[in-house]
């Protein structure tokens, strides 16, 4: 829906700068980087390719001061969050909702209108800093890492390029979308679907395999709370994104 609302419109770990900056800073992974808070709009960083992304968003079209998303940091083996992002802007999305062109794992964007994100598309240019490209498959969670002097150097001399090619803001009404599912805190998303997935996977273990089949769908239970029925085991989970739910069961049982 389009209107006012405060801003940012959906929780996450960012950090608020300056009303005036045309800048947003998306930081791949744990990473950190020290600028100055009068160069930028806002700071975060982005660990997953659906619902992370999803909050990028729903945040910037909500603000249309923000002109550029300049990309940064070290890629992450599975999700690729940075290759997603890039990609969206580059690309879009086919009519699953699925971005086109990445090697994320499940790039889906089944909580946002498509409107969301044609303006998102629309309304930013993407400064692409993300590298090395090529990550390998670790066991854990990537380490947290600090931006180094040079690293730091090259983000502030992209920031200065973007201020000097300002366009001003978006010449278009803001645009909030209020989805109940990117109103939790990142941390309770990622506990919540790390539970459903590892609850899927283990029913696929235990299975024979005349019972796979990426036809079988979950069941919603209540869209509004988040409920669903694994077919599998007759099991209610709770999911902070029913629809994302669905696309994790299949890409587990081997689907798209």
């Amino acid at each position: 829906m389009k209107g006012e609302t405060t801003w940012p419109v959906a929780p996450g770990d960012y950090e608020i700068g300056s009303d005036d900056s045309p800048v947003a800073v998306a930081i791949i992974g744990r990473g950190a980087a020290s600028i100055p808070g009068d160069r930028f709009s806002v700071k975060g960083t982005l660990k997953t390719e659906n619902i992370g992304i999803e909050k990028v968003v729903v945040n910037i079209i909500s603000n249309l001061r923000i002109r550029f998303l300049i990309v940064c940091g070290k890629d992450e083996f599975g999700h690729f969050p940075g290759d997603a992002l890039i990609s969206l802007i580059r690309n879009g999305v086919d009519e699953r909702m699925r971005i086109i062109g990445t090697k994320a794992a499940i790039p889906y964007l089944c909580n946002l209108p498509r409107e969301a994100v044609d303006r998102f598309r629309a309304q930013v240019e993407a400064i692409d800093l993300v590298h090395p490209k090529e990550v390998v498959e670790i066991v854990g969670y990537d380490q947290e890492y600090d931006f180094d002097q040079d690293r730091r150097a090259e983000l502030l001399l992209s920031i200065a390029e973007c201020e000097g090619r300002d366009p001003g803001a978006f010449p278009e009404e803001p645009l909030v979308v209020e989805v109940p599912a990117l109103m939790t805190e990142g941390g309770i998303i990622s506990r919540s679907l790390n539970i459903a997935s590892d609850r899927f996977a283990s029913h696929m273990l235990r299975m024979p395999s005349e019972r796979l089949s990426t036809s079988a769908s979950l069941a919603v239970v209540s869209d509004e709370f988040g409920l669903i029925l694994d077919p599998v085991d007759d099991e209610i989970v709770h999911v902070p994104s029913v629809q994302l739910a669905a696309r994790i069961k299949s890409y587990l049982s081997g689907g798209t």
